[in-house]
């Protein structure tokens, strides 16, 4: 089974209880809302009376390093039968396979409720990047979904259908979507360097919440952080994903995420070189990451190897940033990423090295991080 949300039941506490693998042996703990987990998968356990199902959330604690379950939780049969769009701000969104309707639901705070919202058409073939949801707040939050290609869909609860904005493809096509709280306006990464045209692409009619791009950094400038690459050709053996992320206290960042695809000889394979579109032996591995300080007003900044205390969080989902200080266990000045088939894991930006938190195979499906949903 996917890895789907947990519906909490009428009759659930108030506080999730979990497991924590210790060798053969749980030990029950508390899951704590104010503690960021990195969600693994799920396992069905069994049909609960409302025609639902009721399964375990399998989670790893970054602070503590260990992993653990939410167990016993109840998927209503609407949640069942749906999939994962992605995750923001605490909210796991999901599309149900059958009607397409969208929900979102938080599994570390009970007493957040289910947003239900309409229908999201997409086109022939098309496929989402991510979600981004612009508050943890449900009366008044607003959804974004960004297909891969010149889509961008808007929603809030209440809404009868989905806002549609078409953006300049392919300058934006794999682009990915992120809520920006000090701008108050979502975000698009612009894909195309050289991109010259309109930067501003708020709704005429329709929900009329701002959408912008911003630039990204530009691939010649990786080549003098990373002195063992001699020319552009070498970024292609790479896939790079970028992503903006903000911290509480406004500071923007652009991270660079550098993904390789190994043979089982070690040899590198490079990104679309069609002789490997069917090797499944092909291994994916994180090469680097790189954080890029933002100015707000000529919108790039310095590449840096220094963010004090904070550390990013970097997966399938919408990015986010904590305070190492807040939530003791975290490395500060890190970036914990996860997902793309590179297993999960930790880069210290001082010394540009790489720790795995699991030897393990990565789970299948996409691995969303999930923030705190209460402050400490």
């Amino acid at each position: 089974m996917s890895q789907l949300l947990c519906r909490i039941s009428k009759l659930s506490t108030s506080r999730n209880r979990i497991l924590c693998f210790r060798r053969s042996e749980f030990s029950t703990v508390t899951a704590e809302a104010t503690t960021p987990y990195l969600l693994l998968g799920s396992d069905l356990v069994g049909k609960s009376p409302c025609d639902g199902k009721v399964v375990n959330f399998n989670l790893y604690d970054p602070r503590k390093q260990e992993q653990v379950k939410i167990e016993n939780k109840i998927l209503s049969k609407e949640v069942y039968e749906s999939h994962e769009l992605g995750s923001s701000r605490g909210w796991l969104a999901l599309l149900n396979k059958k009607d397409s309707t969208v929900r979102l639901t938080n599994i570390l705070n009970p007493s957040k409720k289910i947003i239900s919202l309409p229908s999201l058409t997409r086109d022939k073939y098309e496929s989402h990047v991510n979600v981004s949801v612009s508050s943890s707040n449900e009366e008044d939050c607003v959804v974004a979904v960004k297909f891969y290609g010149s889509r961008v869909s808007l929603c809030r609860p209440g809404d009868s259908e989905w806002t549609r904005i078409d953006v300049p493809c392919p300058s934006f096509h794999s682009s990915t979507v992120i809520y920006s709280e000090r701008d108050r306006r979502f975000y698009l990464n612009n894909c195309n360097p050289d991109y010259t045209g309109p930067t501003d692409f708020t709704p005429k009619s329709g929900l009329h919440t701002p959408v912008s791009g911003y630039k990204r950094f530009l691939f010649s400038n990786f080549l003098e952080e990373m002195p063992e690459l001699e020319n552009e050709r070498r970024l292609s053996r790479f896939r790079i994903q970028q992503q903006l992320v903000e911290s509480a206290s406004g500071q923007s960042f652009i991270v660079a995420w550098f993904v390789e695809s190994l043979t089982d000889k070690g040899e590198v394979a490079t990104w679309g070189d069609t002789r490997y579109n069917n090797n499944k032996d092909l291994c994916k591995k994180t090469h680097k990451i790189m954080v890029i300080r933002q100015d707000e007003e000529q919108g790039i900044g310095p590449y840096t190897d220094d963010i004090g205390d904070l550390c990013i969080f970097l997966g399938e989902n919408e990015s986010f940033c904590l305070s190492a200080k807040d939530f003791p266990g975290l490395n500060p000045n890190s970036v914990y990423f996860a997902g793309h088939g590179s297993g999960y894991g930790i880069w210290d930006l001082a010394s540009c090295t790489i720790r795995y938190l699991s030897d393990s195979t990565p789970p299948p499906g996409r691995m969303f991080w999930l923030p705190p949903t209460i402050s400490q």
